[in-house]
């Protein structure tokens, strides 16, 4: 069964290419609604939604908070301590949520590319799933995994780092009968899975790096991991700062509180010739925002920083449900649009923001759908 789960390490390595991880992801998920029946692919849509909107963004662990020690067996049966592991350096933890999704094992490969330069940086890459010892054994020696898998046997990990969740009952039933997930995760296990996250730790047990997303589709890109431990390493520079706000504020979990750690007090952004100064009203502007664009998205399409670091310039795009951005009524339409911004640095943090977004081009696609 796992054999015709896997693709093979060499064909997942061809694809990934020159492409980014999170491409390569939206490649499948592409071909997959191409040959999908629509009831299906509604199923899908409508489980995620459903996801997003429990809360679950509230309970995972972000930026900031300490990580939970755990211990864990192998596949060998040995004990694998997190504690133990920050003491030698940075620890990446993954989850996946197991060899029978194509998504993770798409993911997994793309971390294998990464792990001689994860491991140059000083930190060891340990991957966490809810499948059993023998299960992930399997999985890691068809995708030749050059890092420690670890059986997060009835999600107790998982749950520490608030990132369990319960399958409804479409999707629970649906898996079951496709992957059999009580033979490969047990019984008290298989009508619940991990959302498919990524941590960087630091040797102190804090956690530097977060990616939570309940899509599945999406994952940490193997590149913001590296720029992380650098980061913990020489110091971050104004474009990590940049792309930790964007993906972490800007994306699930939607931190807001990460805008303390990164902005500076006086902070200033200048909005449609409007400035709004201080962290809590910039706080309050983009919780306002972010009801009108409903699970908003953003994606960094270019990024780049003055010779002397004190600038950084991004270009982005960002996608969301509409309810009632531009005073239109709340319809819950997909819309996107882009943007350009350019961030001021100052003694390490974010200190001013002048962002231009396309306004007219989002009101023709809003006026379209009327």
């Amino acid at each position: 069964m796992l054999k015709n789960l896997l693709l093979p390490f060499s064909l997942l390595v061809s694809q990934l290419g020159a492409q980014s991880l999170n491409d390569t992801l939206v490649a499948r998920k592409q071909k997959f609604a191409e040959r999908a029946p629509a009831a299906l692919l509604e199923s899908q849509n409508n489980a995620l939604l459903e996801l997003e909107e429990s809360g679950i963004y509230n309970k995972v662990l972000k930026v900031g908070d300490r990580a939970p020690d755990f211990s864990l067996n192998n596949a060998k049966g040995e004990n694998i301590q997190l504690s133990q592991l920050t003491k030698k350096g940075p620890v990446v933890l993954t989850w996946y949520r197991g060899g029978w999704c194509p998504y993770c094992n798409i993911t997994l490969t793309a971390l294998a590319e990464k792990n001689p330069e994860i491991k140059e940086l000083g930190a060891t890459l340990v991957a966490l799933t809810p499948e059993l010892p023998d299960i992930h054994a399997e999985t890691s020696r068809k995708m030749g995994l050059p890092f420690e898998v670890l059986s997060d046997i009835n999600h107790q990990v998982a749950e520490k780092f608030g990132l369990m969740f319960k399958l409804n009952s479409d999707t629970a039933a649906r898996y079951e009968k496709k992957f059999q997930l009580v033979k490969r995760s047990g019984a008290q296990a298989a009508d619940r899975l991990p959302l498919p996250a990524t941590y960087v730790i630091s040797s102190d047990g804090i956690i530097r790096y977060a990616f939570a997303d309940a899509d599945y589709r999406r994952r940490a890109e193997p590149s913001r991991i590296i720029d992380a431990l650098k980061a913990l390493r020489d110091g971050p520079t104004g474009n990590h700062l940049v792309l930790q706000f964007w993906e972490n504020v800007w994306n699930p979990p939607y931190d807001l509180d990460l805008i303390d750690q990164l902005m500076t007090e006086d902070f200033v952004i200048t909005s449609a010739g409007k400035d709004i100064s201080g962290r809590d009203a910039f706080k309050e502007w983009v919780s306002k925002f972010q009801e009108k664009a409903k699970g908003i998205r953003l994606e960094n399409r270019e990024i780049f920083a003055s010779a002397d670091g004190s600038r950084v310039v991004s270009r982005w795009i960002a996608r969301a449900r509409n309810g009632g951005v531009l005073g239109t009524p709340a319809d819950l339409q997909a819309i996107e649009f882009t943007g350009i911004a350019i961030w001021k640095i100052k003694d390490g943090k974010l200190a001013h923001n002048w962002v231009e977004r396309s306004a007219y081009e989002l009101y023709q696609q809003l006026q379209s759908e009327e």
